[in-house]
């Protein structure tokens, strides 16, 4: 009678006879007893049947290893990582090789330091456990942080022009304000030079007229006194007539004296000096700066820079993403930023995946998958995962050095998802009215299902990952959600001009986008509590019916594409580039 699971033997003392692609247990064939697998350990790298994989989880030194079953175990043993000698020096006794680990201290040393340090600890030999911990949780979060950081030094990269930018921008401003300043100064001192000029020209012109009336009224007044003269010298020798003209005088002697006594009055003019301004001279003396450079000002340019509020898109370009291979125009259902210069656009007509170089302004890059995808994600610099819902999972692609595709490892799920966010170790999925919480192992976290979700159409963490924001549309209605990982709407977003959903992501400073699918078009941009700020690209000529959206906050770029089967053919097969400014 023969045992379940167990194969009848082929040559004596050898492997037995085989189904087509079958795998047997590890432990056991090393005994000579040939039994099917139920289970594959990525830490140990191991093949185990039923018994031997409730022993393996039942062990403190294994119950967490990640293991995998059914169609999710690879389909041939992964080739071993070669345990080499230990080489690395120790710190402490550079005599001494790095041999040893101490779980309770996390941390490494030769057998010096575990005598000396360690002795009460529980010590392991390196070359032991390090065969596990490839694959494995820890080093497995070392790789994405490693990536992460590598991620984050390209991301500054492309900053770091932009930046470069923005200072030649602001220093040429400064300049030129400057100049401008300076020649406000210099107008406002012409200007206050014509006006004491003009006031010296006016006292001199007036002093002018002044000694011309003087010397017109010495002339009037010499001739009269000649008359005088005269007159007394011709009756100088007749008495009578020399008393009676000198009698008729004596009146006009007086207003004759007057009129001298006034001249003399009136040539008396004041004398004047010029006098500077007193606080014009206290600038000059304290030597002050025609000005000063206002960091405050520069700080809020900066933030003015990452602020989408107060911007308005203008039209950028579009790129070309039809290929000879697509059977079909593109319907662009999901988009995803991988760096400045790249973005990834699932096409679910044309069942791939396509990157664009958006520095080139060119497709660089189609993977052909087995069904269309619905949603696509960036897991971290060189990994992005796609949902195919015909086929209930999960699928993640690496991206190579050559910028092409290749398929990794997949989830199995629950059902048809539909849509996917990732951030640090965190997979939310979307089915058609359910969300689900995973880790990044597949394993399900959280459901929650709600009365108000009836067509999840996207999901997208919140900027600081404390939540996320779920947009769902049906005849009805299209509403914005804000759910906490518990499962509690924290907000809600519903305005009357959003009549159907399409793409929804969000910014770093917390902005939500949303696309109205509709003729008329235009993205809502959305607070990080669901209010709404204004709408954008409504009514635009070159948006119809968008169905996806990304945002790139380094270099201010919103990517857009239009999908329906009535758009206006000089609107397909296309991604739209917008300038946020």
């Amino acid at each position: 009678m023969e045992v379940s699971g167990r194969r009848t033997h082929g040559a004596p003392g050898g492997q037995p006879f085989a189904e087509e692609r079958e795998i047997f247990c590890q432990p056991c064939s090393s005994d000579g007893d040939w039994v099917v697998v139920m289970g594959y350990c990525q830490n140990c790298n191991e093949y185990f049947c039923s018994a031997c994989l409730r022993v393996h989880r039942k062990q403190s030194v294994s119950r967490n290893h990640v293991i995998l079953e059914g169609k999710s175990m690879p389909k041939s043993l992964v080739p071993e990582v070669g345990v080499e000698p230990c080489s690395e020096l120790c710190a402490s006794h550079t005599n001494e090789i790095v041999k040893f680990y101490c779980s309770s201290h996390d941390t490494i040393g030769c057998g010096d330091c575990m005598v000396l340090e360690h002795k009460a600890c529980k010590v392991e030999r390196i070359q032991d456990i390090s065969c596990s911990y490839l694959n494995g949780p820890e080093h497995t979060k070392l790789v994405e942080t490693v990536g992460k950081f590598l991620q984050n030094l390209e991301d500054l990269g492309a900053c770091i022009p932009l930046v470069e930018e923005d200072m030649n921008a602001t220093y040429s401003k400064a300049l030129a304000d400057i100049k401008t300043f300076r020649k406000e100064v210099n107008i406002y001192l012409d200007e206050a030079e014509v006006e004491i000029m003009a006031e010296v020209n006016n006292w001199k012109k007036k002093t002018g007229k002044t000694f011309s009336e003087l010397d017109n009224d010495k002339i009037s007044i010499q001739n009269e006194i000649k008359e005088l003269e005269e007159k007394l010298t011709l009756q100088s020798k007749k008495a009578n007539e020399l008393f009676t003209a000198a009698k008729q005088m004596k009146e006009r002697m007086i207003t004759i004296d007057t009129s001298i006594k006034q001249m003399f009055q009136k040539g008396q003019t004041q004398s004047f000096m010029f006098e500077p301004s007193s606080e014009i001279k206290q600038i000059i003396s304290s030597k002050a700066p025609l000005g000063k450079l206002a960091k405050e000002a520069i700080k809020r340019n900066t933030q003015n820079k990452l602020t989408l509020d107060d911007m308005e898109p203008q039209f950028d370009g579009e790129i070309n993403i039809k290929t000879h291979e697509d059977k079909a125009d593109c319907f662009i259902i999901a988009s995803a930023i991988i760096s400045p210069s790249q973005i990834v656009l699932a096409d679910y007509a044309n069942k791939c995946l396509k990157m664009v170089d958006i520095e080139q302004r060119k497709l660089s890059t189609r993977h052909e998958l087995c069904t269309g995808p619905v949603d696509v994600a960036v897991v971290s610099k060189n990994i992005i995962a796609v949902t195919l819902p015909d086929k209930q999972k999960i699928q993640f692609l690496s991206i190579t050095q050559k910028n092409t595709l290749t398929e990794s490892h997949v989830i199995n799920v629950n059902g048809n998802v539909r849509k996917l966010a990732c951030q640090n170790d965190k997979l939310i999925i979307g089915y058609f009215n359910k969300i689900e919480i995973l880790q990044m192992n597949g394993h399900v976290v959280k459901t929650i299902s709600s009365t108000d979700l009836s067509c999840i159409e996207c999901v997208a963490f919140s900027h600081d990952s404390m939540a996320f924001f779920v947009s769902d549309g049906s005849r009805e209605r299209s509403l914005v959600y804000k759910f906490d990982f518990d499962g509690n709407i924290l907000a809600t977003y519903n305005d009357k001009t959003l009549q159907a959903v399409g793409g929804l992501t969000v910014t770093t400073d917390g902005t939500v986008l949303v696309c109205s699918w509709t003729r008329s078009g235009g993205i809502h941009m959305i607070s990080p509590a669901c209010k709404k700020i204004k709408e954008i690209l409504q009514q635009n000529e070159h948006v119809q019916f968008p169905c996806s959206v990304s945002f790139c906050c380094q270099t201010n770029k919103l990517f857009l594409s239009n999908s329906r089967y009535n758009l206006d053919p000089k609107l397909k097969n296309v991604l739209k580039i917008f300038q946020m400014m």
